[in-house]
């Protein structure tokens, strides 16, 4: 399911790769943001996985303290890897330019760190790196607009005279940041954070018959909007895993600096021509329909619909819409709103994270009246006939509308919260409802509504079941 990685874990800018030498293992490496804990950290683990399930986490990959000795490395934000001749190059940003480290493992530890000549600021973050069938290396890198270039044998020099500073343009492309090449048959596919919705939620593609251009821009692979009101930008790739074509991509949960920004996936599929059909988020990931009678944790949830008044009623409502899709947030024009929405406690639906006895856990809280809770999708198998949680609520009570197929879909139930002495994990008591008419597929989506009409804070929600 999404989240893929362990609750405490929070992994964006995702790079997965199956290496040719190992082809029954799909590794990741992502920036390593811990939950509770802003900021990236200057160390990277490398994660691996056989089954998309199961994954192992290989510390410390790379430690920048280690490995670099020309500058102090305070972050690693969206880095990447590639293996050539049994050799593996790990690439990412620091001193003003690309730099690369060197092991001959797929987990690292990548060490002897050196910077590249030639790719210094301005546009010099996210970089990434593809080896051609007849193992030729490019180095790709920039924001707003995308630099590329063919590497030396040597994997730390520029071919200079191939150098393309205008692969994609914010203007031409909606590009962002965070690029990364795949190959597909004769096709090449750069895959981007695009802007061309309002945000930068999407990761999109274009096509080349080079892996130097030109491209075309052809399509939204997944969006990511509606994950999360705090989310601004959408990072990963394609891979191909025992036949399969996956998205990595990430999602912001919950207000950044409780839940950072965790790493899902989806599969994607291809048609006659090459292109990709657009997916949407979902919890059940790679693992298809959850079972209804699994009991599924609150913040798994893949999407939100915030009520109109959280934080200050139409006024928020109307700066989310701006926010989202109205006014276009292109250049390093972000604005002292955008940024007080984002960190805002007051903007709708939240998680809190906390640990029990060594374990990391997080619920939603802060649900108020109108907010819609979505998971994609459950299996109800030949009909469920009981719905359970667990919840919390401080005197107001609430009740949770149960809705398949979308918030205007058919009621199946509705759930009475009532009022447990407090919120959060301390105050949790479990409440069930009569279920009707859930068989087969289908997404849930949990509206939380107040007889009261009341617009304060109303529940947490901790898990929830059918049987």
């Amino acid at each position: 399911m999404n989240p893929i990685l362990p609750l405490h874990y929070a992994a964006p800018d995702g790079e997965p790769h199956v290496w040719k030498n190992d082809p029954d293992t799909l590794y990741l490496y992502a920036t390593n943001e811990l939950v509770g804990c802003p900021g990236d950290r200057p160390v990277q683990h490398v994660w691996s996985t056989k089954n998309l399930t199961d994954w192992e986490e290989h510390v410390p990959g790379f430690d920048a303290g280690q490995a670099v000795d020309f500058e102090d490395v305070a972050a690693l934000p969206a880095s990447d890897c590639i293996e050539k001749d049994g050799r593996y190059y790990y690439y990412f940003t620091a001193a003003g330019k690309q730099c690369v480290a060197f092991s001959d493992r797929p987990e690292g530890p990548f060490l002897d760190a050196v910077p590249i000549e030639g790719t210094e600021f301005p546009s010099c973050g996210d970089p990434a790196v593809f080896v051609d069938d007849d193992g030729s290396a490019y180095l790709y890198w920039g924001q707003f607009y995308l630099k590329g270039c063919k590497l030396k044998d040597n994997m730390r020099e520029l071919e200079p005279d191939t150098i393309r500073t205008m692969l994609l343009t914010e203007e031409e492309h909606g590009f962002h940041e965070g690029s990364s090449l795949r190959k597909r048959g004769n096709l090449y596919y750069l895959i981007y954070c695009d802007t061309d919705r309002g945000a930068a939620t999407c990761l999109s593609y274009a096509v080349s018959r080079s892996p130097l251009g030109p491209f075309e821009k052809r399509g939204v692979i997944i969006d990511n909007a509606g994950c999360d009101l705090a989310n601004w930008n959408n990072h990963g790739s394609l891979v191909c895993f025992h036949g399969q074509w996956y998205i990595l991509y990430h999602k912001a949960c919950f207000a950044l600096e409780m839940g950072g920004r965790k790493a899902c996936m989806e599969p994607v599929y291809f048609d006659e021509n090459g292109d990709i059909a657009e997916v949407e988020m979902t919890t059940q990931g790679v693992e298809g329909p959850i079972d209804a009678s699994r009991r599924l944790e609150a913040y798994r949830a893949c999407h939100f619909k915030w009520a109109a008044w959280h934080g200050g009623g139409d006024r928020l409502e109307r700066e989310v819409a701006c926010f989202y899709w109205k006014e276009p947030v292109t250049g390093w024009r972000r604005t002292a709103r955008d940024a007080a929405l984002r960190n805002s406690k007051d903007t709708g639906v939240r998680a809190a994270h906390y640990v029990e006895r060594g374990i990391h856990r997080e619920y939603l809280t802060r649900l108020t009246h109108g907010d819609c809770i979505y998971f994609r999708y459950l299996d109800f198998g030949k009909g469920k006939n009981r719905f359970t949680c667990s919840a919390a609520s401080h005197r107001t009570g609430c009740i949770l509308e149960l809705h398949i197929d979308g918030e205007d879909g058919p009621c199946i139930g509705r759930c009475r919260i009532g009022d447990t002495a407090g919120f959060g994990p301390w105050n949790w008591k479990t409440f069930s409802c009569a279920v009707e008419n859930a068989a087969g597929v289908h997404g849930l989506c949990l509206k939380v509504c107040s007889e009261r009409f009341d617009r304060e804070w109303l529940c947490d929600l901790d898990w929830l079941e059918f049987s």
